[in-house]
């Protein structure tokens, strides 16, 4: 019984000895800039052009980032532009807004122009009268 208190004790004391000093011991520190430890979900930098929403401008749309992150407003790819590209005013459902809206698509990228009805005979933009409606741009 003896014998295995001076072998406890024996061990103890090598383990002691052995430990380096607390100084000794290098520590991780934490970095200056905490977020570097912060995985950002939200923030999305994608090189590729995808359509989601941005609150920068309040809807989603067509963009893609630099390798800065700052975003990149771009026309949508033919493949995801409207089927229905009508220069005509015409009144119809419209996912981008939600409910039916009347308007007509102008430009190469066929843009949505909403027109509202006017009934002070013109609106500032363009205007155009069906029948006894007249529709003006905003």
């Amino acid at each position: 019984m003896r014998f295995l208190k001076t072998i406890n004790a024996a061990m103890i004391t090598l383990g002691v000895c052995l430990a380096a000093p607390a100084g000794a011991v290098p520590q991780t520190t934490m970095p200056d800039n905490s977020n570097d430890l912060v995985i950002k979900v939200q923030e999305d930098c994608h090189r590729d052009v995808r359509r989601h929403y941005l609150p920068r401008y309040g809807e989603r749309v067509w963009h893609y980032h630099r390798p800065s992150c700052r975003v990149v407003v771009v026309d949508p790819p033919r493949e995801q532009r409207p089927r229905d590209c009508h220069r005509d005013v015409r009144r119809h459902y419209v996912p981008e807004f939600g409910r039916q809206v009347t308007h007509r698509h102008v430009g190469a990228s066929c843009r949505i122009r909403e027109l509202r009805r006017s009934d002070n005979g013109g609106g500032g933009g363009s205007c155009i009268r069906i029948g006894p409606i007249q529709y003006c741009e905003n």
